[in-house]
């Protein structure tokens, strides 16, 4: 029985009606608490015994399936989950368990269910998985915040939740933004989803990292060139300005951008045209800019490391991405976004990751970030036996790559310093270890008065 779409006529319009939670239970010491719970997180709780869950599902087709085990009958519970699933196909399933185990965790998901939360639970653990699985239920395409595709940033934490806020307030602005963050934050999902809510949206989205190319390059990539420009300018290539004339230009790592293209950068969007390199004809061009950076923009000005107009120039709107340490309520979503990424790519079916090992990587402090994390799971699926299908914990080779240790370091000189002592001093294979370029080993090296010599 699939769940219809429900909606209500409301001041002239349609509006989709509150989700409902059916919650399964018998005789649960916590159900004030659920109840509470529930109805906080944005569902209309409505309460049963396992005997009418079904007939009451036909009258009120409920978008989330609350499953409370007993110690006394969690076989009974379970067979209420899988019976409750193959009759309602448009809702999603969580298995809260009063004892838990492994095997039973196994087994919930086996029977059915999304997310499983044990005792002894908390009032924020049950309202982030009621809210997680409430997110593909909201309209297509927006997250109740009026963000286009806000669900290609993935979390449900206060962080994200700002960020998601601040975004759609600025996107519809024509102000150059400058997204700053550390390395693997996801300052390029930030930049499409900017472009994707503006008025720009149908026309072309362009990035240029420029610290994976020489200096040589960039002015080249940015600005395009005549023929016969240099050696091997055979015919007239347009650069990104051109090609994003009418939609946004991301700009990532713009503060590896050397001087001199600096410059030419600054007075491009000044005079909003440009020339090729080796052109003597000006070119127009209406883009916006989205930039961003790992680097402390205001300290390189003030270094005349980075041209100060330039910085004010694309300075406009400021963004913070915070690392994922700071917003690890997170990382569970996160998790579970890549296992299904990955089992669409691998051909896969893993049901999720064990309790041990989700706390496991909730622990852990990431200096990757989310990049990080995704690589993590990707190491994990390859790893994994092709038969294997339920959930699974952390293999000890994936362990030894996160490297997890009570008190790991927080502060960027720790974990910079640990990485070099990991490696003897080899940078590196430090930078590889911290998912740097070794230029931005050695710059937060010097940031950091760390002695670059050894």
């Amino acid at each position: 029985m699939c769940r219809p779409s429900l909606s209500v006529f409301i001041a002239g319009r349609f509006q989709v009606a509150q989700p409902v939670a059916l919650i399964i239970e018998s005789r649960s010491p916590r159900r004030d608490e659920i109840d509470r719970t529930v109805a906080i997180n944005g569902c209309q709780p409505i309460f049963s015994s396992p005997e009418c869950a079904v007939e009451i599902s036909r009258q009120r087709f409920p978008d989330i399936v609350l499953v409370v085990a007993t110690s006394a009958q969690p076989v009974e519970d379970l067979a209420c989950l899988a019976r409750l699933r193959a009759t309602l196909c448009g809702s999603r399933f969580l298995f809260l368990a009063s004892v838990s185990s492994e095997e039973l965790a196994i087994a919930a998901m086996h029977s059915g269910a999304e997310r499983y939360v044990k005792e002894p639970w908390t009032p924020a653990m049950l309202g982030l998985a009621v809210t997680e699985l409430l997110a593909p239920v909201a309209s297509p395409g927006n997250d109740g915040v009026g963000l286009r595709h806000g669900d290609k940033f993935v979390g449900r934490g206060p962080a994200s939740q700002q960020l998601r806020t601040q975004l759609a307030r600025i996107s519809p602005t024509e102000s150059s933004v400058l997204i700053t963050g550390e390395t693997g934050t996801g300052k390029e999902v930030v930049a499409e989803l900017i472009h994707l809510n503006s008025k720009r949206a149908n026309q072309p989205f362009v990035c240029l990292n420029t610290a994976a190319l020489p200096d040589s390059l960039v002015e080249n990539e940015l600005f395009g060139h005549e023929r016969g420009a240099f050696t091997g300018a055979v015919a007239a290539q347009d650069g990104k300005l051109a090609a994003a004339d009418g939609g946004t230009l991301f700009l990532d790592e713009v503060g590896d951008v050397n001087l001199p293209v600096q410059a030419k950068l600054l007075r491009a969007l000044e005079n909003r045209s440009f020339y090729r390199v080796g052109g003597s004809r000006s070119v127009k061009f209406d883009v916006r800019i989205v930039a961003a950076t790992n680097q402390d923009l205001e300290c390189a000005a003030n270094e005349s490391r980075f041209r100060r107009d330039l910085y004010y120039r694309l300075n406009v709107i400021r963004m913070r991405l915070p690392p994922l340490r700071e917003r690890t309520e997170d990382i569970p979503p996160l998790v579970n976004h890549y296992l299904r990424q990955f089992n669409r790519e691998m051909g896969r079916s893993i049901r999720g990751l064990s309790p041990r090992a989700v706390e496991t990587l909730c622990a852990y402090h990431w200096p990757g970030n989310v990049r990080e994390l995704r690589n993590v799971i990707e190491a994990l699926l390859v790893n994994l036996a092709p038969e294997t299908t339920g959930i699974v914990d952390i293999p000890s080779e994936v362990m030894r790559q996160l490297a997890f240790a009570v008190g790991a370091p927080t502060s960027e000189r720790e974990r910079l310093l640990q990485a070099l002592t990991a490696t003897n001093w080899n940078k590196r294979k430090a930078a590889s270890d911290l998912h740097w370029s070794r230029m931005t080993l050695y710059r937060k090296m010097h940031e950091h008065k760390i002695d670059l010599r050894r």
